[in-house]
């Protein structure tokens, strides 16, 4: 298929842009201050040295006390007053995603830390001294520079917002913009939102390209969701040091959430139990077919794999009736909407669309 191969060739340039850029942010932005004093403070038991500046509340924080943050510095809180929601897309997210994580050294579970990475790494970790020890600690020196990272990308993102409500764009959910609730959970981990993000950037291309359309409650549309949670799971597991149940959990988290408003309730209607059916329905196939070794041990189902099998199982599912979802999974209580939520995994494995 030739989509599949122009779309692996887009992935491995994609990857060659993040090894080419690792400069900090702070050595970029430009009329720095030379003389910007530093501070050397404790992160999960190991000292590292930061700007003097950074706002230390970025470190270890729930994502409660994320939307706290990101709302104080947003004027989010202003906008909700005046019924105003400012959405942005994964289009417009992707490449503020890109650009941000490809200051930071790129560190994943099979490559471990690069030695191009090293000096910015002792750097950054004084008591860090050897290579094997900072592939031991990979995970660790991971979210450190992904705390980095939040400032930049969420500076961006309140820019972003605050020139499309200047400017009136002003979109609802149907326009295909994130929920607070999905677009928060994202900023508080932005390595595993870019691939997060890519994955649906992909499916949706996909979907356009395959079924000519991806309506809400078609076939198209169950392919989508699908396909991305299918890829993000593999995207995050090639892209960074996750575990299994850091790349599942970040995407049953990020897709459930696409399906709460603006306020974080969930959505009860027959789309929402078709998509969250379908979401873990793809997890659940990914799950029964890895490997989760690590590193070169790891075995999944390759990009390739992952198109063809949602696509057959797409363009072959039954349409059914939200009774007949719920049913599926325990009924139409309050049990099972959470259960459709939050739940990882599913007794399923088939998709199912809503109407033709």
């Amino acid at each position: 298929m030739h989509l599949i191969l122009r779309k692996g060739a887009f992935l491995a340039v994609f990857g060659a842009i993040l090894l080419a850029c690792d400069t900090p942010y702070w050595e970029l932005t430009p009329n720095e201050d030379a003389s910007e004093t530093l501070d050397t403070i404790q992160f999960k038991g190991e000292r590292v040295v930061i700007p003097g500046n950074f706002p230390k509340e970025l470190f270890h924080q729930t994502q409660e006390e994320f939307d706290v943050y990101y709302e104080s510095i947003s004027g989010k809180g202003n906008a909700r007053t005046s019924g105003e929601v400012v959405l942005i897309t994964y289009e417009e997210l992707l490449p503020i995603l890109v650009k941000h994580n490809a200051k930071y050294p790129l560190i994943t579970s099979e490559e471990g830390i690069l030695e191009k990475d090293l000096e910015r790494v002792f750097r950054d970790f004084p008591d860090i001294t050897t290579h094997e020890e900072a592939n031991e600690k990979r995970a660790l020196i991971y979210d450190f520079y992904q705390a980095l990272c939040k400032r930049d990308v969420v500076a961006e993102v309140v820019a972003l917002e605050g020139v499309k409500r200047e400017n009136g764009r002003i979109l609802g959910p149907e326009s295909g913009g994130l929920t607070t609730p999905e677009k928060n959970h994202l900023l508080l981990n932005p390595g595993y939102a870019q691939w997060y993000v890519q994955a649906a950037q992909d499916a949706i291309n996909l979907a356009t390209t395959l079924f000519g359309n991806a309506v809400v409650g078609n076939k198209g549309n169950a392919f989508k969701h699908s396909t991305w949670n299918a890829l993000s799971i593999r995207f995050i597991l090639k892209g960074s040091p996750a575990s299994e149940n850091q790349a599942i959990d970040f995407t049953q988290d990020g897709c459930s959430k696409h399906e709460q408003n603006d306020n974080g309730l969930q959505i009860h209607d027959k789309d929402s139990a078709m998509d969250l059916h379908n979401n873990m329905s793809a997890r659940e196939w990914m799950e029964n077919e890895t490997s989760w070794g690590f590193g070169p041990f790891r075995k999944m189902p390759s990009v390739d794999e992952i198109i063809n099998n949602m696509h057959s199982k797409a363009n072959s599912c039954a349409m059914h009736n939200m009774v007949d979802i719920l049913n599926w999974h325990g009924g139409d209580n309050s049990v099972t909407w959470n259960n459709l939520f939050n739940n990882l995994y599913s007794p399923n494995q088939h998709l199912v669309h809503v109407m033709p």
